[in-house]
């Protein structure tokens, strides 16, 4: 963290603040301003916003909240891991594939053909994880549709907001908040200010929903702690530069695997978003659990692409790392992918 942060808690570490379960009046405003600053987004602080533990604890409370056991949920899939936070909530997740001849686009013919009787939400990661797929706005729009066809809560995780490279760019749902007004966001800190180890994120919906979730975080968590909070606010109001030139250097090194890949003989779409490739594995003939622990053998790191609900075939690798370790990943899928065609 950069010392204006780290200041901030060392002054927050010998204070007494006030209870607010929906977090610190300072943090709430400042994400307002944050979004209408950097995405044209109006959001009220005092009704539409409320501080999480990080995105995941943010989705998990919303889906309890305004969910019962029993409902059916749709996800366009390979996804993030939700399910269990689904089946927690006792909800009946819907996975709908989407389709990876077109970069993974979400189909909204399949997604409102999956829709029966007791179907009451649909679930989307923008930008997705594991594909990299990033909605345009038409794309969007369309879901929207779906869903206010059909009377569906939209839960939206957008945690990687700030990590688009290419294609038609982020767009967030709340601003088409016009063609469906039930619409609920979660978004990471930790993900957009490297801030893991404080585990902050929040929740946007409009008043009449995000009255339902406060009320259900009160009785999980009771509010994020107040350290925490005060880092948050100094990362999103604080100087910016020392974390650009990270943000920098993410698409040279997205290219960097995916041509590795290409010359491994392995296909995997170009992400336009994220820190990951979804990657075609078929040729190596196993796939699952299988498929993780042979990449392991050969000191690569995955997860599957059935734990994202989508084919066991694929896997995710990250692009996060060093440029150095990035050109070995590719060299060491190259050497397995020749042993596989020697056999």
């Amino acid at each position: 963290m950069p010392s204006h942060v780290v200041e901030a808690v060392r002054t927050a570490a010998g204070q007494v603040f006030p209870r607010r379960s929906q977090g610190s009046t300072q943090l709430r405003r400042a994400i307002s301003d944050h979004l209408a600053a950097t995405l044209r987004l109006a959001v009220d602080p005092g009704t539409e916003l409320l501080v999480t533990h990080g995105a995941q604890h943010g989705m998990s409370v919303a889906l309890r909240a305004l969910l019962k056991p029993g409902d059916e949920i749709i996800v366009p899939a390979p996804t993030y891991f939700f399910d269990g936070m689904m089946r927690l909530a006792g909800l009946h997740p819907r996975y709908v594939l989407s389709d990876e001849s077109r970069g993974w686009d979400h189909d909204p013919e399949a997604i409102e053909a999956a829709v029966t009787p007791s179907t009451r939400a649909l679930l989307i990661c923008n930008p997705n994880n594991p594909t990299g797929f990033v909605p345009h706005r038409e794309r969007l729009e369309q879901l929207l549709d779906v869903a206010a066809r059909h009377g569906l809560i939209v839960f939206a995780d957008e945690s990687y907001e700030r990590y688009v490279w290419d294609g038609p760019g982020y767009v967030p749902q709340m601003l088409l908040r016009e063609r469906h007004p039930d619409l609920v966001t979660v978004t990471s800190l930790s993900k957009n200010y490297s801030f893991t180890s404080w585990r902050v994120g929040y929740v946007s919906a409009p008043a009449h929903l995000l009255e339902q979730i406060h009320r259900a975080l009160e009785w999980d968590s009771i509010n994020v702690g107040d350290v925490a909070q005060a880092a948050a606010e100094a990362v999103l109001t604080g100087p910016q530069e020392w974390i650009e030139p990270a943000f920098a250097t993410m698409r040279v090194r997205r290219d960097i695997l995916v041509d590795g890949l290409t010359r491994a003989g392995l296909k995997a779409v170009r992400p336009d978003a994220g820190v990951f490739t979804f990657v075609d594995f078929t040729t190596v003939g196993v796939r699952g659990r299988a498929l993780e622990n042979l990449l392991l053998e050969h000191g690569i790191t995955v997860i599957a692409g059935d734990a994202f609900a989508g084919p066991g075939t694929h896997a995710r690798i990250l692009y996060g790392g060093a440029v150095a370790d990035l050109a070995e990943v590719g060299r060491r899928l190259t050497r397995l992918t020749t042993q596989v065609q020697r056999r």
